[in-house]
């Protein structure tokens, strides 16, 4: 099989929570209209990424404005600063919606333009000289994307690997997502165990060091990416299982889970329509 619908392979799981969750998560995002029409928009895409990426502290925030600045020009600024002075500095609920809908208005403009947006956008993550999961998303899967639109010929949705192969690599991406959604340490494991039992392996085993988050994935996402299709969606039915165990789903969660399947190529069904 080529590609397939994530959708699809939740409503396989069984869960029924998968919608309901989407959509709460959506309705939480709550963007005022004209931001929403800005992301729509072939011209105002860039900023609205930009804008997506700003920080809550205002030093660090006007030395980004200043980059966007002197690398996209005045009138770029301009356009980010109006968006701010709209709608406030974006919240961790609204940046993923917010990229879904900009991204595809974003590719209509040449490629040479969209990779220097995506150098921006890259020195506007290492302002602070940290990387959240928002910022790790929109970095690899617009990085990703662009390549492959670039040699769309090359591109793979799946490989010839077996999970049993990759089992390290899988249970250190299902490390790192119970780690971003529970704050304590019990409920991590119960999170990470949840995949253990969707992966049919024993629950006992012990969940990988997932510090590193950043290089681990970077290491383990391109080899999960040459899984077979059908031991993809056992990972992704994993992964759900780790998220949705406690019923709840914090955007740092949603956003993990959208670049990792993205990034092995299975598309998740989308927060608001492109």
């Amino acid at each position: 099989r080529g590609v397939f619908d994530a959708g699809n392979i939740i409503d396989q799981i069984g869960n029924p929570d998968w919608e309901r969750m989407l959509m709460a998560a959506a309705l939480a995002a709550s963007i005022p209209d004209n931001i929403r029409q800005a992301a729509h928009s072939t011209e105002w895409a860039p900023e609205v990424l930009f804008y997506s990426l700003l920080d809550r502290d205002e030093e660090l925030r006007e030395r980004q404005l200043l980059v966007v600045a002197r690398r996209m020009g005045s009138d770029s600024e301009s356009q980010v600063r109006a968006l701010l002075k709209s709608g406030g500095v974006a919240r961790p609920e609204q940046r993923l919606p917010l990229l879904e809908v900009a991204f595809p208005a974003l590719k209509r403009r040449p490629p040479d333009f969209v990779a220097r947006v995506l150098e921006t956008a890259n020195a506007l993550i290492e302002v602070d000289g940290k990387v959240d999961v928002f910022e790790y998303l929109l970095a690899r899967v617009i990085t990703l994307q662009l390549q492959e639109s670039r040699q769309p010929h090359r591109v793979k949705v799946a490989g010839r690997k077996g999970l049993a192969a990759l089992q390290i690599e899988a249970l250190q991406v299902m490390a790192v997502l119970a780690d971003h959604g529970h704050d304590d340490e019990q409920s991590r494991l119960a999170a990470f165990r949840a995949g253990l039992g969707s992966l049919g392996l024993d629950s006992s085993t012990a969940p990988p060091a997932s510090d590193e988050w950043v290089r681990l994935l970077d290491r383990a996402l391109p080899r999960l990416d040459e899984l077979k299709s059908a031991d993809k969606e056992k990972l992704v039915r994993a992964l759900a299982a780790v998220v949705l165990h406690d019923g709840r789903m914090v955007a740092s969660e949603l956003e993990l889970l959208r670049a990792v399947c993205d990034l092995i190529h299975v598309p998740l069904p989308l927060l608001t329509g492109s």
